[in-house]
C-alpha cells in the first residue's frame, strides 16, 4: 500500500531557509511531501511564499501548538527566535533570554515525533543541553545525526550588509525589498542557510522515511 505524503511542520519559518533546502532535497528524491510553514509575521509569510511556492503557509503563533497538533506530521522543525538567546546579549543587556525555546523542546520530547529544533549558541548554560552544532547553529534532537561541528562561511553574518546576506542565502534582492515593515537585515540574519539544510535533509528524511516503513 502505498504511503501518505510527508507532513512536514515548519515552526518559526520565516523567510524559508529550512523550506527552500529541505523541499530541494525532498524533489530531487522524488518523495511526496506536505509543507506547513507557521510564523507570526504576515509580511515575512507573504516573501516565503514567493520564495518556497510549495510551503502552505500559517499565519499563527508557533508556541500555540498542542500536543495533539503536533502529533499529526512526520517531521518536526522549530526555530524560535534567537536574539534574545544570543551571545549579543552579554554586550547590549537588552533583555532576558524567551526560555519558552526550552519548553518547546520539552513538548517535543514528550510527544515523540521526530523533530529539530534550531537556535543560536546561548550566552547562558541552557537548561536542556543540545545534541548538535553546527558552526553559529545548535540543535536539539531525538533523531540520530553524524558529528555536526562544520562552517558554513567563514565571514560571520553580523558583518554582512543587507545585499550580502541576500546573496549569502540565494535571496534575489527584490523579494527583501518587499518587507516594508519587518527589519530586512534581521529577518535574513534568521534563516538557516539552504545549504546547510539541504545537507541536513539527506540526514532527516532517511530515517523518517524508514520509521514509516518507506
Amino acid at each position: 500500500m502505498a504511503l501518505t505524503a510527508l507532513k512536514i511542520l515548519d515552526l518559526f519559518t520565516g523567510l524559508g531557509g529550512v523550506a527552500k533546502g529541505f523541499q530541494k532535497w525532498l524533489d530531487e528524491y522524488n518523495i511526496e511531501y506536505k509543507y506547513i510553514a507557521v510564523d507570526i509575521n504576515k509580511e515575512v509569510l507573504k516573501v516565503h511564499k514567493y520564495l518556497n511556492p510549495k510551503s502552505q503557509v500559517v499565519h499563527r503563533d508557533a508556541y500555540t501548538f498542542t500536543d495533539d497538533e503536533f502529533k499529526e506530521f512526520d517531521f518536526i522543525w522549530a526555530s524560535p527566535p534567537c536574539q534574545s538567546h544570543s551571545r549579543a546579549q552579554v554586550i547590549w543587556k537588552r533583555r532576558k533570554p524567551d526560555m519558552r525555546l526550552y519548553d518547546l523542546i520539552r513538548q517535543l520530547k514528550r510527544i515523540g515525533r521526530p523533530f529539530v529544533v534550531e537556535n543560536v549558541i546561548p550566552y547562558y548554560k541552557p537548561p536542556i543541553p543540545w545534541n548538535y552544532r553546527i558552526d553559529r547553529h545548535v540543535l536539539w534532537t531525538n533523531l540520530n545525526l553524524p558529528p555536526l561541528i562544520e562552517r558554513v562561511k567563514r565571514m560571520a553574518l553580523q558583518e554582512m550588509n543587507i545585499r550580502e546576506l541576500a546573496e549569502y542565502h540565494s535571496v534575489p534582492i527584490k523579494y527583501v525589498r518587499l518587507l516594508k515593515r519587518t527589519d530586512k537585515r534581521q529577518a535574513l540574519r534568521n534563516m538557516v542557510n539552504p545549504k546547510l539544510s539541504y545537507k541536513l535533509a539527506g540526514w532527516i528524511f532517511p530515517q523518517i522515511l524508514e520509521r514509516r516503513g518507506g
